[in-house]
């Protein structure tokens, strides 16, 4: 039998705390992660709460643990092609695109954001591994001229539908022309700032890249007095909001063995741009049809919270691929889930869920969800 106990997490010295964390425990920070080595806020004790504050008002999320990787130098603009699948000349200064990485095989190992900086200076907003060592290892082993650096940035996101409203009181609206991944330097109370129209959620909204991290609780404490009028709260990456509009979770939803091709990103990978590590890889598992498919699944069930591990899913009582993630949609007013299953397994086929109290069943499904994607939603 699987247990899935409530733990407490032993805060020490060998996961690093960021810089907004005092605020965050005086804020009530109740649960936490591990991300890149440093504990990411999850929630602060009311999900249902802080759904409704992304989803209808404003919220204020540290997401410091979304590390920034910095490739500078001669050779820098060679080395960020080098290692993602996206056609990087594509992307001008001033600019940010999603460019997942892959390893030799094609399995994907990260997908960041990268931000194009400077002449020669890009950096990735990562995802939860050691890109760092990743990058660094490449560009050397290529006998390319740059310096990796991992650096101290750190982010603040404000999201949802009045984010706007809390950059004007922050006398910051001249972001409201931004596009989305576009960025630009500004200044606010003498902090040095890069602010980008981008977010981990589909609400709209900003993140905030502060390279001083001795000015984080200053710009916390700004943001959170201008977003006052509009009710701003502490808030965290909303598996529900999330999960119903179809973020990709690198590690949770892909696993460590997962292909671009597989999770669908198919039309991200620029297979005509310069070499990178893995195309050769990606051009035969192009070649032909993916075994394995991310879907969505309609499950069955009472309301439930975030899945603590995978769970096998059967089709005729063969497993047929793992449940990654799942969670209760206050939009669709029911359990929603992402699993990477067998591609034998067509939209509108149904899955038993292995080891699960509360749910049995799902329907297969499209991603993104949509209620009106052909597929006849079962009742609850």
């Amino acid at each position: 039998m699987s247990l899935d106990p409530e733990l407490l997490a032993a805060i020490g010295p060998r996961v690093r705390l960021s810089p907004f964390f005092d605020r965050t425990a005086a804020a009530g920070l109740h649960s936490v992660t591990c991300y890149n080595h440093m504990w990411l806020p999850m929630s602060y004790g009311d999900p249902d709460a802080e759904y409704e504050r992304l989803t209808t008002g404003v919220s204020m999320w540290d997401v410091a643990a979304q590390r920034h990787i910095q490739v500078a130098g001669a050779d820098a603009d060679a080395v960020a092609q080098l290692v993602t699948v996206v056609d990087t000349s594509a992307v001008g200064v001033g600019s940010a695109a999603y460019a997942p990485m892959v390893d030799h095989d094609g399995r994907l190992v990260n997908d960041p954001v990268l931000l194009h900086v400077g002449e020669r200076e890009w950096r990735f907003s990562v995802a939860d591994s050691d890109i760092r060592l990743w990058v660094d290892a490449t560009a050397r082993a290529h006998a390319l001229d740059c310096m990796v650096t991992e650096l101290d940035t750190a982010t603040l996101a404000i999201q949802g539908p009045k984010a706007m409203e809390v950059m004007d009181a922050l006398g910051l609206g001249s972001a409201s022309d931004l596009e989305s991944f576009e960025f630009r330097s500004m200044r606010l109370d003498e902090l040095d700032l890069r602010v980008c129209r981008s977010g981990w959620s589909t609400q709209g909204g900003f993140e905030i890249f502060l390279d001083d991290p001795t000015g984080a609780e200053r710009l916390w404490d700004l943001v959170a007095d201008a977003g006052e009028h509009v009710g701003i709260g502490p808030g965290a990456p909303n598996p529900s909001e999330r999960i119903e509009n179809f973020l990709l979770s690198y590690g949770t939803d892909t696993g460590y063995d997962a292909d671009p091709y597989e999770l669908g990103l198919d039309d991200v990978v620029d297979l005509s741009c310069g070499d990178f590590v893995g195309r050769a890889a990606l051009e035969e598992i192009a070649s032909h049809a993916p075994a394995r498919r991310l879907r969505g699944l309609l499950l069955d069930g009472a309301k439930i919270g975030p899945l603590a591990r995978p769970l096998v899913v059967e089709s005729s009582g063969e497993s047929v691929g793992r449940l990654r993630a799942a969670a209760w949609s206050p939009r669709f007013e029911r359990n929603l889930g992402i699993a990477l299953i067998s591609a034998a397994i067509d939209v509108g086929g149904t899955i038993e869920v292995v080891g699960h109290d509360d749910v049995e069943q799902g329907v297969v499904v499209d991603l993104p969800f949509d209620d009106g994607n052909g597929t006849e939603w079962p009742s609850q």
